[in-house]
């Protein structure tokens, strides 16, 4: 859902925390779900994620983490600079997820409607495959 200066969107899955967290911090689960990466979850550390059309490379910084409740970090592409915050809160039945992609500006690029319906499709499809699948 797009809304003031940022994509925000939640899903609810049925697995603990520590689980959906290992989906946000490992690269060989995120390059299934998200994207390939060499992503490491280290604070000051850089990534690549590569899309794999025609958005390129998005280099990356992981900004903060606070296992297994919040990882913040910088992306930065054709689409300029922005943030994006993953926040997981425990629910009765599992894990809630919080994925926030904040600083695209007034007027907003372009791809940032791409990015509201990826986010949409990757929290409601890929990744709950992943966590169905992966042990």
């Amino acid at each position: 859902m797009i809304r003031a200066g940022h994509v925000e969107h939640e899903a609810v899955y049925p697995h603990p925390p520590e689980r959906v967290w290992r989906a946000l911090v490992d690269p060989r689960e995120l390059a299934i779900w998200l994207m390939p990466t060499d992503f490491a979850p280290e604070v000051g550390r850089s990534f690549v994620l590569d899309t794999g059309h025609e958005l390129g490379e998005i280099r990356g910084e992981v900004l903060e983490i606070d296992e297994p409740r919040l990882l913040r970090c910088r992306w930065s592409g054709v689409f300029g600079d922005t943030e994006v915050s993953f926040e997981l809160f425990p629910e009765p039945d599992g894990t809630r997820l919080r994925v926030r992609h904040d600083g695209w500006g007034d007027p907003p690029v372009p791809e940032r409607d791409g990015f509201d319906t990826g986010w949409s499709e990757k929290l409601a499809k890929d990744l709950p495959r992943l966590l169905e699948t992966a042990p």
